[in-house]
């Protein structure tokens, strides 16, 4: 379609996407300032596990798809302001090392995430300090019963749509623990940031002035492959998964300065196949100078493989401001290239049908309420 044609955006749009996008930067602050409120007892018992809640000495954010993402954009928010470790888990169990000590955060927007669940379960035992995010589900219900501290998200979204309840109480929870790890002007920053960005890259702003629509055209027929700094590796996933699951596209993330041991040779190949990418680097503007130099000599030696190299730059001072200005232009690209090919953004055909599937076999969710019986049964 003409992505100037903004009538016929509803038209394929029929759920309405486009407002959870335009709502994006006062989320960011309904979000943040809810989740200080969180209440967080000293101590839980459940027959004879006692969870005491206070300094952890790690990070464990559990969750999967738009509901983990929250996680990595912590790691890579406090990767050189904190010394605390912080990993995210997709998976079924906890690393070995989770303990008494550890603060594990569960996030599942639906609540039925399986891999959550199990993990849930895993901290439970553990006698990890254990917390919820959801807005609903098998989650909701287990932590709610169990007596775990629970941040409420909104209902009624995608997940990938809710980032910011998935993200910004990540924050809250670790301040309500004692780590003031994010001040409110920095989030302040942030949502006035993402106010003047959204002025530039709604609908109404024509493409040769809108960076989100122009990259969106640009990326289309290509695919993209998406570089970034460690500090900003956790954006260039999210890209990248936005892309799969709005724009149903695909698309590959490399980080450097890995990809300059690897990567950089894949594009030596003879023939047309590398013309068939289209390098995009996102840059935080607050990169170390020899990572900017390594920026410089890669796009040197690609730009005349790949069909082209773009480059996003973020916004702000900070690096939450910075981070999340990258996010929102990202997220709207993947919806306009969407509707570029007439892709309805929202549905996700292949992972509801993986995820009917599985619940035929019901292998995990057995166990899940199995242990969980167990659980409340000892309560």
């Amino acid at each position: 379609m003409n992505l100037e044609d903004v009538e016929s955006y509803k038209r394929i749009d029929t759920s309405d996407m486009l407002s959870v996008l335009m709502k994006f930067p006062e989320d960011i602050w309904q979000a943040y300032t809810t989740s200080k409120e969180i209440k967080i007892p000293s101590e839980v018992r459940i027959g004879s596990i006692n969870i005491s809640y206070g300094a952890p000495n790690g990070i464990i954010i559990c969750g999967m798809g738009g509901s983990a993402i929250g996680g990595d954009l912590l790691k890579c928010l406090l990767i050189d302001r904190s010394p605390l470790h912080v990993e995210v888990v997709r998976d079924y169990k906890l690393p070995a090392y989770a303990s008494r000590d550890t603060l594990v955060i569960v996030v599942s927007y639906s609540g039925n995430t399986e891999e959550a669940l199990s993990c849930f379960i895993d901290s439970i035992k553990r006698g990890c300090m254990s917390i919820a995010i959801t807005s609903g589900g098998m989650l909701m219900d287990y932590a709610r019963r169990l007596g775990i501290p629970i941040y409420e998200a909104p209902r009624g979204r995608a997940p990938r749509a809710a980032i910011a309840y998935l993200f910004l109480p990540l924050l809250g929870v670790l301040k309500r623990l004692g780590f003031d790890l994010v001040t409110d002007n920095e989030v302040n920053e942030s949502v006035s940031v993402l106010r003047e960005l959204r002025e530039e890259i709604r609908p109404e702003v024509a493409s040769e002035k809108n960076i989100a629509k122009d990259l969106a055209m640009k990326i289309n027929g290509l695919i993209p492959v998406i570089y970034a700094y460690r500090q900003y590796r956790a954006v260039a996933f999210r890209f990248k998964t936005q892309l799969n699951e709005n724009s149903k596209y695909p698309a590959k993330v490399e980080e450097l300065p890995e990809l300059d041991h690897n990567e950089v040779v894949g594009w030596e190949i003879d023939g047309d196949i590398t013309k068939r990418f289209l390098a995009i680097v996102l840059k935080g503007g607050d990169e170390p100078q020899e990572i900017r130099v390594r920026f410089n000599i890669t796009i040197e030696l690609i730009k005349d493989k790949v069909a082209d190299v773009l480059e996003l730059k973020a916004r702000g001072n900070g690096r939450l401001a910075r981070m999340l200005s990258l996010l929102y232009v990202c997220d709207f690209t993947s919806y306009y290239l969407a509707l570029l090919n007439d892709i309805d953004p929202t549905p996700v055909r292949s992972i509801e049908l993986l995820k009917k599937r599985l619940s035929d076999y019901g292998v995990a969710l057995k166990r899940i309420k199995e242990d969980y019986k167990s659980l409340l049964f000892n309560y």
